[in-house]
């Protein structure tokens, strides 16, 4: 396996984030590299070879074109890849999307847009590009040059909806949408309107994604030590990870108990978990 992570120009940030390209000579099913998607951000991603199949929770199973842009993903996916592979990924931020290609978040949320039939042709011609190259260094000067070619043309306002979530972020989620209200002077209506637009979900969805992406930081998986920045208690830890893991933690086993009714001969108690 070939894994690159480079760092795309001052210039870019904070809209992009990294760059990633991953080489993979094996056949059939692979698994991906590590944090190669992190929950809270939008992906590009350039597939010169090989497959990607996205089965988000409730949804359709659905193949990523060779060249697309991912909308956030607000439950827990699977994403599987078939090689052999070479993919090019761009991760940017929660609001990355809009301020490059100018598409509405809420419009592609739990899936993705097709490049290839983006209104500017630019990205059409950057997965072209991006399917002759192989060296890393090569890659990110291209990337580098392109974004930066889009960041100096016109693009959309971002009506505060950059600065909300940078509010958020900063404040690690623990933020409510009447102090968020408050603090940039809005009514809630119009609020979340600007929110769903810019970033794809409600203000109170990406405040808990944000808890949970930073409780995992910030916890020993080993042994629950509960971050008061993060969670007021474990139950909500726990209802986060449901919905953006889809499983329960490894770590955590539900206390048993015992059913009270008597238990035939020879048959084992009923043990409820």
């Amino acid at each position: 396996m070939n894994f690159h992570i480079c760092h795309p120009g001052d210039a870019l940030r904070p809209f992009v984030k990294q760059f990633y390209y991953w080489e993979d000579d094996s056949r059939g099913q692979i698994q991906l590299p590590q944090h190669l998607f992190t929950l809270g951000d939008q992906y590009m991603v350039f597939i010169p070879e090989g497959t990607a199949v996205i089965k988000p929770a409730g949804h359709a199973a659905f193949t990523l074109p060779s060249h697309a842009v991912t909308g956030h993903f607000t439950s827990a996916c699977q994403l599987q890849v078939s090689g052999p592979v070479r993919m090019t990924v761009v991760q940017l931020n929660a609001y990355g999307c809009y301020r490059m290609l100018g598409i509405d978040g809420e419009s592609f949320t739990n899936y993705y847009r097709n490049l290839d039939l983006h209104e500017n042709a630019v990205w059409s011609q950057l997965g072209n590009r991006l399917q002759q190259l192989r060296d890393p260094q090569e890659i990110t000067a291209v990337l580098n040059e392109t974004f930066q070619q889009v960041l100096q043309s016109d693009a959309p306002c971002l009506k505060q909806a950059d600065e909300m979530a940078d509010y958020l972020l900063a404040r690690q989620g623990n933020v409510s949408v009447e102090e968020l209200a408050k603090a940039f002077q809005l009514s809630r209506p119009t609020l979340e309107r600007l929110f769903n637009r810019v970033i794809g979900m409600p203000p109170q969805l990406f405040a808990r994604m944000v808890r949970f992406r930073n409780a995992l930081q910030q916890t020993d998986m080993a042994q629950w030590q509960m971050p008061a920045t993060a969670y007021y208690n474990l139950a909500m830890f726990i209802q986060d990870h449901l919905q953006f893991n889809g499983e329960m933690p490894s770590w955590y086993h539900a206390p048993a108990t015992i059913a009270h009714m008597p238990a035939p001969a020879m048959q084992q108690v009923a043990v409820a978990s």
